[in-house]
């Protein structure tokens, strides 16, 4: 488990969703963007909840290793989730055309 320090607090999460958090939260930092996430995390008692995070390009977050005496949080969907959406933020790349351009709708040859 991992303890997310974020701004005056601090929540309670599992690894891998510790992780996604702070490489998305890099990514909308390269982008100048920002953006609401629920996270998966352990509230008060023990109990598994959701935090509401806004994660942008000032957020300053650490992620330390914690001790729990409960179960590791995983929340495969949001992660993939989370994946999706900093594999979208990502810087576009230039791909090459194999068989031509004829079954390319909306070409701009004026761009090759």
């Amino acid at each position: 488990m991992k303890r997310i320090h974020y701004a005056s607090g601090s929540l309670l999460t599992g690894d891998d969703i510790a992780d996604v958090l702070v490489r998305f939260a890099a990514a909308l930092a390269h982008k100048n963007d920002a953006a609401e996430v629920h996270a998966p995390a352990i509230i008060e008692g023990g109990d598994t909840g959701e935090v509401l995070m806004l994660l942008g390009p000032a957020s300053q977050i650490l992620a330390e290793d914690e001790k729990y005496g409960g179960s590791e949080l995983h929340d495969e969907e949001f992660v993939n989730e989370c994946e999706g959406k900093i594999a979208a933020l990502a810087p576009t790349r230039a791909t090459f055309v194999e068989h031509g351009t004829d079954d390319l709708p909306d070409l701009d040859y004026d761009l090759l």
